[in-house]
């Protein structure tokens, strides 16, 4: 309950409506919603004037104090934009999990809307003061937008074709590579991307790593695993089985025939003397086997990422 001292009975049952009715909205709303769900502009205006709401946006509301999470500006953007709006771009990949979070309010949120409301809006609020909210516009198909913890989100790929306009060409193919790792990016987003990127602007960065997906990115557990094997697929050679088991322990490559162990290790994991020494233990145990395992470092592949893949094909007799 948030009754206050000194308020008439009438206050404070409005201030508890209002109070659930935010509670399931993550504690923002717009002046439509908040007047369709019966609350007077005159009691809006007054609850403004008494700090009971926080001005995000013009016409766009936080309950009580400012807001505190990224979900929550989120919300904001989307009404900004009005009905039928959906998340994309890089903030998309963010709710998806496929893109790194920078700030917990992020200051860039891209917002994709069928309806005339392209444009540019600068947050009011201390907390949304340095955060633009940026409205394209653009046409929906049945099926483009999908909903992610309450909140719209246009398919990942059409985020993609959006992150890529305008990021850096490792940024895409870094979020390429999450959305395949989360198993967001199957063979069927490939081919409906294949048809939605003619004539987009992001289609130069995009179609490429297309051309390279294979069944295998989806069991990738790290973009390192996915770089390799995006260096791998043009020579079509035989591909590796993806993070199996053998002999009970579980790798990241096996080529399975030739008796070939593949390792890759990212700085996230593999750092530590306690990681470093458990894979030690695995090799030996695996070599003990009589299989051969290579171990390469992400310092390594990122340096030569061919040299990589050639040292590979030459333990396997392809050159």
């Amino acid at each position: 309950m948030n009754s206050v001292s000194g308020e008439s009975p009438s206050s404070t049952i409005e201030l508890d409506r209002l109070w659930q009715f935010m509670s399931r909205r993550r504690h923002v709303a717009g002046r439509d919603e908040l007047i369709r769900h019966g609350f007077s502009p005159s009691r809006i205006k007054n609850w403004l004037r008494g700090k009971r709401l926080t001005k995000l946006f013009h016409g766009i509301y936080a309950y009580g104090r400012d807001i505190e999470t990224r979900e929550s500006a989120w919300r904001a953007a989307l009404l900004v934009a009005g009905p039928g709006s959906a998340l994309t771009s890089r903030s998309a990949l963010e709710l998806l999990g496929a893109a790194r979070l920078l700030t917990p309010i992020p200051p860039v949120i891209h917002v994709a809307t069928s309806r005339d409301r392209a444009g540019r809006h600068r947050g009011l609020s201390p907390a949304l003061r340095n955060t633009w909210v940026y409205v394209v516009r653009r046409r929906f198909d049945p099926g483009d937008l999908r909903e992610r913890g309450g909140l719209a989100v246009v398919r990942v790929a059409l985020a993609l074709l959006d992150f890529a306009v305008s990021a850096p060409d490792t940024d895409v193919k870094f979020a390429f590579l999450e959305l395949c790792r989360l198993r967001l990016f199957g063979e069927k987003d490939v081919q409906f991307c294949f048809r939605r990127s003619v004539g987009k602007r992001g289609a130069l960065k995009v179609r490429p790593l297309l051309g390279l997906w294979v069944p295998e990115l989806n069991r990738i557990k790290s973009v390192l695993e996915g770089l390799f094997l995006l260096s791998w697929v043009p020579r079509r050679w035989k591909l590796p089985e993806v993070n199996v088991k053998i002999f009970g322990r579980e790798v990241d490559f096996l080529w399975r025939k030739e008796g070939l162990v593949l390792e890759l290790d990212g700085d996230a994991f593999h750092t530590d003397p306690i990681a470093r020494q458990r894979d030690l233990e695995k090799a030996r145990f695996l070599e003990s086997k009589g299989l051969t395992v290579i171990r390469i470092t992400w310092k390594e592949f990122m340096e030569d990422p061919d040299g990589v893949v050639e040292r590979i094909a030459r333990e396997l007799g392809l050159v």
